[in-house]
């Protein structure tokens, strides 16, 4: 697929982006994530060591006023919350006086009420065993697929100790298809990626960019996907630009390995 035409690509995904923003969706969506704390860097850290596929952590109070409860025996994540003193008018610079350990917890680590989310899951079959193809790529890659019952809202995950990819297996096809060009967009670029957000948004344009080459349109999942790692801004077209040389180069790798597979099938 030429580089154009990935860029195109990525422009139509930032308008789906806009429009997503006008929605009533997007608005419930952040109704709920203003209940969800911001991080500082070195909280972020911590979660991420103890937890790295964490997406959306809170404490026990905040899950259950969203009507989740925390799953028998999962263990917490410890991160530091300040310790906080009246400021005076003698001293109101530095209100702060230390910190303490909290216990907060991920959301695949409870159950319970569904979020508003601003994604929409795709549905269908898989006619031309594209999931088969992109499976042996996947392996070929070094990044054997494994199925399994992953928690509530996972979908799948890059597993970089064990270099496998897992894929939830209760998802349609056409799901697990898209997930597994999404990990494959990790496994191609972000193995040594610090900016989340960044990896994320490259990895969810990869898998856009090869669903369309391959005739299907995952924007109801891709749009609110990179939407929600955006967060509420105006910058979808810019930032996805700024991507558009990684994904352009994993998409084309993805793409191109596809075809070789579909092509030695065909002769087989």
């Amino acid at each position: 697929m030429a580089a154009n035409l990935k860029q195109y690509l990525l422009d139509d995904l930032a308008q789906e982006i806009s429009r997503l923003r006008e929605s009533e969706r997007w608005h419930n969506y952040l109704s709920v994530q203003a209940r969800f704390h911001h991080y500082s860097p070195r909280n972020v850290l911590l979660i991420s060591l103890q937890r790295p596929s964490a997406s959306q952590v809170a404490g026990f109070t905040t899950w259950r006023a969203l009507g989740r409860s925390i799953k028998r025996g999962e263990q917490a994540i410890s991160i530091l919350a300040p310790i906080l003193r009246t400021a005076s008018a003698i001293d109101e610079e530095q209100p702060r006086i230390g910190y303490r350990w909290v216990n907060v917890f991920d959301i695949s680590q409870t159950h319970g009420d569904a979020l508003p989310s601003p994604v929409n899951l795709l549905e269908g079959h898989d006619p031309c065993d594209f999931e088969g193809l992109i499976a042996v790529l996947a392996s070929e890659l070094g990044y054997p697929i494994r199925y399994e019952l992953l928690p509530d809202g996972v979908n799948g995950e890059i597993r970089w100790t064990h270099r496998t990819i897992a894929v939830q297996q209760d998802n349609s096809p056409l799901q697990r298809i898209k997930t597994i060009a999404h990990e494959l967009g990790h496994a191609l670029l972000h193995e040594h990626e610090r900016d989340r957000r960044r990896a994320e948004m490259e990895a969810e344009s990869v898998a856009y960019v090869v669903l369309h080459a391959l005739g299907i349109d995952s924007s109801p999942y891709s749009a609110g996907y990179v939407a929600s790692w955006m967060g509420d801004t105006a910058e979808a077209h810019d930032a996805l630009l700024s991507c558009c040389a990684n994904v352009q180069a994993a998409s084309t790798a993805i793409l191109e390995g596809l075809s070789r597979l579909k092509s030695s099938h065909h002769a087989a």
